[in-house]
């Protein structure tokens, strides 16, 4: 074991690193009510880090004694899955009632327990695609001894709990991926402290609040995780052996909570059973809950009753909702923890949303949250099969008009030509050319009548005017101009549904000689721009983003050349969960680029709203649009295998110019393409990639790929 200044040193540099590879802090304070759902942009979801054992209940008299026997007074066992973790998730995915998602990140062993452990955390709606397996140990097992009472005692044994990544590096890499785009971070400590310790700080990088469950063992918590929690949550018995201080009365209870805030944890929330729950500051008693009735007045079985109180604290807190000066979260949490200790099991005993909805006054009651459309995940599919969904260029269904019998070219023309692609499910519209003089209602018909959904409102700016600059012309009504541009495109996406709301190609935004413009006055005046067209009422609730692309005949250089400059630019506008990054494969090879390493960094940075496929052959100053991976097949691959590990959700949409080609035909290739190399990246999962990217592995790489085909 490390000692308390190792782990120190080890959470500091976890804290640099991830730091690094997320580039984009985002704010704790962001209120994330405004989000508008979708299948390809999720609300922000909660992250469960912990772990997860199959349960072996049996009903004593009490407890043993130390060195004594006694005998059930079941002669049955109940088997059943538990872990703090795995209880945790199940309760928050049950208490956001479809609103939000829930990831679980834990370690599955190989026994035979260790499917139906998996089987139940998803059947309950948990992602838990970035969980560990290892067939080689055992499943955590807990044994618990069930008092008449309800009073439960558990000795946990680790099994493959203890089986986190050796590498630090890897292990701050998953709990980046899993923290990105988070609202809260559910911790306990059923796991090793470098787990947790790991875990904060993606989370404390990333600006989301921490919720950590003191259970899970009997050793002191460390500095560093005490110091990083938002709520620190014991019930009585544990913060008095964290503080070796008696905790029977309230007054001393308030003692024991202030020592643990001078040691640096900013709320500690106590859960005192038939006393309520007390959350303790610098101040004091910041607030207060009383336990709430019981239903059927009979406590059967506490076991879960702590998962099921802090998990509805963590979906408060995700639902914007201040647990010490707003009482309905408290009331959530006492509601959770009333009706579990009434039902015997510990997930059959966690609670629905609507289950609650009796046990709480109706004024400390939160809003039933908003269902969403449901995503799949990779742990809901089929080994390899792609959940994404489908677009391509409207414009190049008017190429080869000879091959088609329709009659219209017109724009919704295009859009049935678009319907006869096996495999296309959205539209991408331009505005205004596709959609100025129409209709909302006559485009949602003929959406419907095809068959397909608007996928996104794509600005091009006019030249007519903007031939100087949108966002960065010298002239504010110009840039006035360009906000009440993105605002009209926002109006659409809203009447269209679109799943990835607005996507913004700023086309002039550049120059085309030395001592042309000044880039500083330049860079700031366009953030202006930007953030007053997202803060316009018709973008309220409608995800933004910007496709930059170094050099055009537009403008020569771009004022947004790059990758990084584009990262800036989304942390200078600073409106985290709804102004991101559209990347496009042709646009970042013209800069030099890997399209797989900029799609990798810009998912680590929570800002990946949406991909543009295809292919080019990289010629300078050409933009060839071919078909995708039809030129650089590697590398395609790799862009496929990023796409596929960040847990990208947008749609794919393939950018290209069919000129010559039959465009259906190019499009449906398109698809088969992309999720021919999805299948190949699940594959390359499955064998083991990740350790040969952890070591630089080239041979061993390029091995695998020829494998793909052999």
């Amino acid at each position: 074991p490390r000692s308390p200044r190792s782990m120190a040193g080890v959470f500091t540099r976890i804290v640099y690193t991830a730091i690094a590879v997320m580039i984009l802090i985002a704010s704790p304070d962001v209120s994330f009510a405004a989000e508008q759902p979708s299948c390809g942009a999720p609300p922000p979801h909660i992250v469960v880090v912990g772990s997860v054992n199959v349960d072996l209940t049996v009903k004593v008299a009490r407890p043993p004694a130390l060195e004594e026997t006694v005998t059930a007074t079941d002669p049955r066992v109940s088997v059943a899955v538990g872990g703090k973790g795995a209880n945790q998730a199940v309760a928050a995915a049950r208490l956001v009632a479809g609103s939000r998602p829930v990831r679980f990140v834990g370690q599955f062993g190989g026994d035979s327990h260790a499917s139906m452990l998996e089987q139940e955390l998803v059947a309950n709606g948990v992602d838990v695609s970035l969980s560990g397996r290892h067939p080689d140990l055992p499943s955590g097992t807990g044994i618990v001894m069930l008092s008449p009472g309800g009073e439960a005692s558990s000795v946990v044994v680790g099994g493959a709990n203890s089986a986190w990544p050796e590498n630090d590096d890897e292990l701050v890499s998953t709990m980046v991926r899993a923290t990105r785009g988070a609202a809260v971070m559910l911790l306990q400590r059923e796991v090793p402290d470098r787990v947790n310790l790991a875990a904060a700080a993606a989370a404390k990088a990333a600006g989301v609040p921490i919720v950590v469950d003191a259970g899970g063992v009997d050793a002191p918590i460390p500095a560093a995780l005490l110091e990083a929690a938002d709520y620190l949550c014991p019930n009585e018995s544990e913060l008095a052996r964290l503080t070796r201080s008696p905790t029977s009365t309230d007054d001393e209870v308030l003692i024991a909570g202030l020592e643990l805030v001078a040691r640096g944890a900013k709320r500690v929330l106590v859960t005192l059973g038939a006393r309520g729950a007390i959350v303790i500051g610098a101040t004091g008693v910041l607030a207060r809950h009383d336990a709430l009735p019981v239903p059927g007045g009979e406590v059967v079985d506490g076991t879960a009753a702590g998962d099921a109180f802090r998990a509805a604290v963590a979906v408060a807190v995700a639902e914007g909702v201040d647990v010490v000066r707003d009482t309905r979260g408290l009331a959530l949490a006492a509601a959770a923890g009333a009706y579990a200790v009434s039902v015997p099991g510990a997930v059959p005993s966690l609670p629905t949303r609507d289950g609650l909805t009796d046990l709480i006054p109706e004024h400390r009651r939160l809003p039933a949250p908003k269902a969403t459309i449901a995503c799949e995940t990779d742990a809901t599919l089929r080994d390899g099969e792609c959940p994404l969904r489908f677009g391509s260029r409207l414009n190049s269904m008017k190429e080869r008009p000879d091959l088609w019998r329709g009659r219209a070219m017109d724009v919704l023309g295009m859009v049935r030509r678009l319907s006869e692609v096996e495999g296309i499910d959205l539209v991408d519209f331009n505005y205004p050319q596709h959609l100025d003089g129409r209709k909302p209602k006559a485009v949602t018909s003929a959406l419907r009548a095809a068959g397909l959904a608007a996928g996104a409102v794509a600005v091009r700016f006019p030249a007519s005017q903007f031939r100087a600059g949108a966002f960065t012309n010298p002239d504010p009504s110009v840039r006035a101009a360009a906000v009440d541009v993105v605002a009209g495109a926002c109006a659409w996406a809203r009447s269209l549904d679109a799943s990835a709301g607005v996507i913004v190609w700023p086309q002039f935004d550049g120059y085309d000689y030395h001592l042309q413009v000044n880039y500083s006055d330049a860079w700031r005046r366009g953030v202006g721009a930007i953030r007053a067209a997202l803060d316009r009422d018709e973008c309220e609730g409608v995800k933004v983003s910007y496709e930059f692309k170094p050099t055009d005949p537009s403008s020569r250089f771009a004022l947004v050349p790059s990758t990084a400059a584009a990262l800036a630019l989304v942390r200078d506008v600073n409106r985290p969960g709804r102004f991101g990054l559209t990347l496009d494969a042709g646009h970042l090879v013209a800069a030099g680029e890997n399209p797989a390493q900029s799609a990798a960094m810009v998912a680590d940075a929570g800002a990946l709203f949406g991909f543009h496929l295809g292919d080019v052959h990289s010629k300078l100053a050409a933009e060839d649009g071919l078909a995708f991976g039809s030129v650089h097949a590697p590398g395609a691959l790799e862009l496929v295998f990023w796409l596929r590990a960040s847990g990208y959700r947008g749609h794919a949409y393939f950018d290209t110019f069919p000129e010559a080609e039959d465009p259906t035909r190019e499009a449906a290739y398109n698809v088969r393409a992309f999720k021919r190399m999805w299948s190949w990246a699940a594959r390359l999962e499955r064998d083991g990639i990740r350790d040969v990217l952890l070591n630089h592995d080239a041979m061993t790489s390029l091995e695998m790929q020829e494998g793909l085909i052999a």
